[in-house]
């Protein structure tokens, strides 16, 4: 019998073989109070202390128990849990499993190295915070199932063993044992296989996938994590936008019980950089980053003159709030560590400019630095950099209303520059916006790719797909790959669209990540139920482990040693 199922029961009927975990133990002279967990909730056992040995009793012993189910006193009410009002009068028990000492308790918010509570995940699941982001998880698998079925979608999967292709991260690598010498790779997403579901002719696409991508974890990643795939033949990225914000939307009020209105809002890549530092804005915050080149236009302050006679400028942030010494040094290091020369600012107070580039403002800079009011003027000068660090600024120095906002980033650059070298913003199969004229000019070239992003945190991304095999070649050939390399690792690919290939369009939901923000915790590793940590360990399991050699012989592979650098 389950706690949940007490709900159907009447006061003073009786209770048999009710199970759970022995979830805290109190001893009060006559009676012992036994609180009882199981997955669905948690009851007070009462327990005459003349028929109970309490020693015989410890944390998550998991035990049954029959009695009366009976009303408590009303000074003995606990209004905190579903079953507050009630207590079971236990007429008998039995212990059906032992528990080992506990490496951690089991209750929320505990302070227990993280490392610890993957060792002992099964017993971290046990706590009502965990068992809730995992139900959540569920919830959302089912609630994306619903919503795409009712949008006549097919759930079509995809191999897990694939042959490796450069797509941003390194692979995840599995030897063949009947091929010598050959591997397989672990997918980073299943995009060129649904992709050959358009090709093949199937109207529309989706897939909760599991994906791999060896590279280092950080709060929001993993090297194994779990995407919602979706992809309309057809389609254009207007439809497919739609699309994911009905999901959302449903999503969002079946599983969270919150509501938010659609279509989201929508902004170019540049609006974005220029107005919030960032392609990832985080709209609760309503302040954005001002222009203030105007006001040092004249400026011998040669830092900033230095910047503007260089096609730079200068923005930043005019907050009320008058900082103290400690915050601006604090925020000072901040900026440093994000790769700025150091915080810009002026104190503006009684009508007084006041600040270390104070000496050496005219008397017009401080006339207009006046007229923006009391309170901090904070800024960074130079060019496309400072947009990064202004990002910084923003987050740290404005405080975020309670909201969710959703919002679309479109029309991104199809290249960036990165450590020197052009390469696609997104993956190589996503489709220039003007075709036509993209091989003439594909450093201008605009993507026809979509991010969503919420509060600052990127959700998915998307894009209407290359079906030209030209257009694809060419892509592939300025990302850098000799013709041999695009022959072995994407002929197939190139193969496939050249018979009719149509139009499509598709996008992809990072499901833990959405979980993560929805139910506002730190890490997507907590709404993962056997994650990984930060660097791609399982402390549970010991994965990743040294393989014996005579098992490595069957595959043809042997150790090397490496010398130390």
């Amino acid at each position: 019998m389950k706690i949940d199922d007490l709900i159907k029961s009447k006061v003073n009927s009786e209770v048999s073989d009710l199970r759970g975990w022995v979830s805290s133990i109190r001893d009060h002279g006559g009676l012992v109070f036994i609180e009882l967990r199981d997955s669905s909730s948690k009851i007070q056992i009462v327990l005459d202390s003349e028929n109970v040995d309490i020693d015989t009793f410890k944390s998550e012993y998991y035990i049954s128990v029959n009695g009366t189910y009976i009303k408590r006193d009303k000074s003995m009410i606990n209004k905190s849990q579903q079953f507050g009002e009630y207590e079971i009068s236990a007429d008998s028990y039995s212990i059906i499993s032992k528990s080992k000492p506990l490496p951690f308790q089991i209750e929320d918010s505990i302070d227990t190295d993280e490392n610890i509570r993957l060792k002992y995940r099964y017993l971290d699941l046990r706590r009502e915070d965990m068992k809730r982001n995992i139900v959540a998880r569920s919830n959302t698998f089912k609630s994306i199932r619903n919503s795409m079925d009712s949008l006549s979608f097919l759930e079509l999967d995809t191999p897990t063993l694939t042959k490796s292709t450069p797509e941003g991260a390194k692979d995840f690598l599995v030897p063949s044992r009947k091929q010598s010498g050959s591997f397989y790779a672990l997918p980073q997403s299943p995009q060129m296989y649904k992709q050959l579901f358009m090709i093949s002719g199937f109207n529309k696409y989706y897939q909760i996938a599991k994906c791999y991508r060896d590279e280092d974890s950080r709060k929001d990643r993993q090297p194994e994590f779990t995407q919602l795939d979706l992809e309309i033949l057809n389609g254009t990225p207007d439809e497919v936008r739609k699309t994911t914000e009905t999901i959302v939307k449903e999503l969002l009020d079946n599983v969270f019980s919150i509501k938010v209105d659609v279509p989201f809002r929508d902004m170019t890549h540049k609006y974005s950089i220029e107005n919030y530092g960032t392609d990832k804005p985080d709209l609760r915050i309503k302040e954005t980053i001002e222009d203030l080149s105007n006001i040092f236009k004249n400026t011998e302050i040669n830092f900033i003159k230095s910047s503007l006679e260089n096609s730079g400028f200068v923005k930043g942030f005019h907050t009320p709030k008058i900082m103290t010494r400690s915050e601006i040094d604090a925020l000072d290091e901040l900026v440093k560590d994000n790769g700025s020369n150091g915080l810009g600012w002026f104190k503006i107070e009684n009508s007084t400019v006041s600040g270390p580039l104070s000496k050496i403002t005219t008397d017009k800079e401080n006339e207009e630095i006046l007229k923006l009011g009391d309170g901090m003027l904070l800024f960074q000068s130079g060019n496309m950099e400072i947009y990064q660090v202004l990002d910084v600024i923003r987050r740290e120095i404005f405080t975020p209303v309670d909201t969710y906002s959703f919002t679309w980033i479109y029309d991104f650059p199809y290249f960036e520059v990165e450590n020197g070298e052009i390469q696609p913003s997104h993956h190589p199969f996503t489709s220039p916006k003007d075709t036509e004229n993209f091989i003439e000019d594909p450093n201008n070239a605009t993507a026809l790719h979509y991010d969503l992003v919420l509060n600052g945190s990127e959700l998915g991304s998307g894009s209407q797909r290359i079906n030209s095999p030209d257009i694809q070649r060419k892509v592939l050939e300025m990302w850098g790959l000799s013709d041999d390399d695009i022959e072995n690792r994407f002929g197939w690919f190139i193969e496939a669209l050249s018979y009719g290939t149509p139009q499509h369009a598709g996008i992809a939901l990072g499901i833990d990540r959405i979980i993560a923000v929805m139910l506002n915790v730190d890490s997507i590793r907590d709404v993962i139920p056997f994650p990984k940590t930060q660097s791609g360990l399982d402390p549970l399991t010991n994965a990743p482990t040294i393989i014996d050699e005579n098992e490595l012989e069957d595959y043809n592979l042997k150790y090397i040693e490496v010398a130390d650098e």
